[in-house]
């Protein structure tokens, strides 16, 4: 699939991987602080705009649950359990991206060069267009998420930013939604 420098709500989903309890503890705290804001915005985007999203948490058990800042901004959204670290190896997730009838993935999440660069390179292996948004993802060391940016872009990923996600949706100023929406990218 040929990438689109447009990204439109009707054809886009959210994924959001695996920001749980463990790994947020591992990571440092200034880049958390960060990822859960931008992760805030993309969420209340989506929200605005009717883009589905889908949760997931790796091992549950042993990493906890996904952290509250992003709980309570999807109550109602049981997160996919798995193991795999691509979410494209577990039957849920992809029933769930199967009935979204959407082929344009916002991927965010943990950790970059893990289960977000395994994710990005099966998605795009199966034909999605994929953007790794590079403020909504993180890993422990900043080196492993430097070049999980840089692996998944040479596959095929579109690497893109919170702020750039927020003006590709809305398109224009001067309406009603960008009234209310632009205030999170400001």
């Amino acid at each position: 699939m040929e990438m689109s420098f447009q990204i439109e709500r009707e054809k886009a989903v959210l994924v959001i991987i695996d920001v749980q309890e463990a790994l947020v503890k591992a990571m440092d705290s200034g880049v958390v602080r960060n990822l859960i804001r931008n992760l805030q915005t993309l969420i209340a985007f989506a929200k605005e705009m009717g883009i589905p999203r889908v949760i997931t948490e790796q091992y549950p058990r042993g990493l906890g649950m996904t952290v509250p800042e992003i709980k309570q901004e999807l109550p109602s959204l049981p997160p996919i359990e798995k193991v795999s670290f691509s979410c494209g190896r577990v039957d849920a997730f992809n029933e769930r991206l199967d009935r979204s009838g959407r082929r344009v993935i916002l991927l965010t999440g943990m950790e970059t060069h893990v289960c977000v660069l395994q994710t990005a390179a099966l998605l795009i292996q199966k034909g999605f267009e994929v953007h790794v948004v590079a403020d909504a993802v993180c890993s422990r060391r900043k080196l492993d998420w430097k070049i999980g940016l840089q692996w998944m872009e040479k596959k095929g990923a579109m690497i893109s930013t919170t702020e750039i996600i927020a003006f590709q949706l809305l398109k224009e100023a001067g309406t009603e939604e960008f009234k209310r929406l632009s205030k999170l990218v400001k």
